[in-house]
């Protein structure tokens, strides 16, 4: 499992270097905000559950050319549990690579790759950690500078001395400065 998070994070830092390399006009800042649902695939500290949260993220970054762009977020990862183990809450803060593939004049499709940190509190103890962070997703640009976003992210955690993961699945919306 390790190993494949590590290919798929060299693959995709390899994609969004090969995508920077490519010419385009640098596009600027930008900021959005998105939310969505969060999902607790593994156990987490002894706690376990099939349920989703309510989540929610604050981003922002610099789109450096067509193709590639550096983001940063703050992301609730929401508060799930309570099927007799316990609950689960988390938030993270975050840095990414951003490959972009535009498909049509209006659609992209993006791939993210990058680090987090981030707070896993459980009914059984709480810890913090660095996290894997990988995603893909779209964007449909509705003007020159707003466009919408769907995205799943992945969190893989090193925390509890177990590498539990977070899923986000997000809707958003991108505005450009």
């Amino acid at each position: 499992m390790k190993s494949t998070c590590k290919l798929l994070g060299a693959a995709a830092l390899a994609a969004a270097a090969a995508m920077a390399a490519m010419p385009a006009q640098a596009e600027g800042l930008y900021a959005g905000l998105a939310l969505g649902t969060s999902s607790f695939p593994n156990s987490v500290n002894g706690v376990t559950s099939s349920s989703t949260g309510v989540s929610g993220k604050v981003f922002g970054g610099y789109q450096l050319s067509q193709n590639f762009a550096v983001e940063g977020s703050i992301a609730n990862l929401g508060h799930t549990g309570n099927n007799g183990s316990g609950t689960v809450a988390s938030h993270a803060e975050g840095v990414d690579a951003i490959g972009l593939l535009p498909i049509s004049q209006n659609v992209s499709l993006l791939g993210s790759v990058g680090l987090a940190h981030i707070n896993l509190n459980t009914s059984n103890g709480d810890a913090a950690g660095t996290a894997l962070k990988f995603g893909l997703g779209g964007e449909l640009s509705l003007a020159s500078n707003i466009a919408l976003r769907a995205q799943w992210e992945r969190y893989h955690t090193d925390t509890f001395g177990t590498n539990p993961n977070v899923n986000q699945f997000t809707l958003g919306v991108r505005f450009a400065f």
